[in-house]
C-alpha cells in the first residue's frame, strides 16, 4: 500500500507543479499559477492546489513511517476529501511564487486555509474541513 501511496503522491506532486490536469506530464521548474508554495515553520515548506495540499520537510518527518530507503518520508500530503499519505517525492521546486508564512496572519490559497502558530501549521480544506498540521519544529504531522 506504501508503495502505492508513493506512486499516487508522486504522480500528483508532479501534476501540482505542472498543472492540475490529471494528464499532464511533469516538467522540473515549470511555473504553475494554479499551485502556491509556502514557506512554513523551521525546514518545512509546502505547496497547495485545489485538489491537495503536501508539505516537505528535507530530512524527513521523524515521526512518520520508516520508507524504502530506510529513511524517514519526507513528504507528507492530504487531499481535498481528507484522505492522507507519505511520498519520498519531493514536492517541486519553487518557481517564483513563494510566500513566507507569518506567525499568526491566516492565508488562503486555491480553497484552502492556512495558519502558522506557535504550535505549527495547520492546512485545512474550506470545503471538506479536511487537512493536516505540521508541528512547528516538522516532526510530527497530524492530518484531520
Amino acid at each position: 500500500m506504501r508503495r502505492q501511496s508513493a506512486a499516487v503522491i508522486g504522480v500528483v506532486a508532479a501534476v501540482m507543479t505542472v498543472g492540475i490536469a490529471p494528464a499532464a506530464s511533469a516538467q522540473p521548474g515549470a511555473y504553475n499559477p494554479e499551485a502556491q508554495f509556502i514557506r512554513t515553520a523551521g525546514n518545512v515548506r509546502c505547496v497547495v492546489s485545489a485538489e491537495k495540499a503536501a508539505c516537505e520537510q528535507g530530512a524527513g518527518f521523524p515521526a512518520a513511517p520508516v520508507n524504502g530507503s530506510g529513511g524517514h518520508w519526507p513528504v507528507a500530503s492530504v487531499d481535498a476529501a481528507g484522505e492522507f499519505s507519505w511520498d519520498e517525492a519531493p514536492i517541486g521546486p519553487t518557481v517564483g511564487n513563494e510566500v513566507a508564512m507569518v506567525n499568526g496572519q491566516p492565508y488562503r490559497f486555491h480553497g484552502w486555509s492556512l495558519l502558522l502558530t506557535i504550535e505549527g501549521t495547520r492546512l485545512t480544506n474550506d470545503t471538506s474541513v479536511h487537512g493536516m498540521n505540521v508541528s512547528i519544529d516538522g516532526t510530527t504531522v497530524t492530518p484531520y
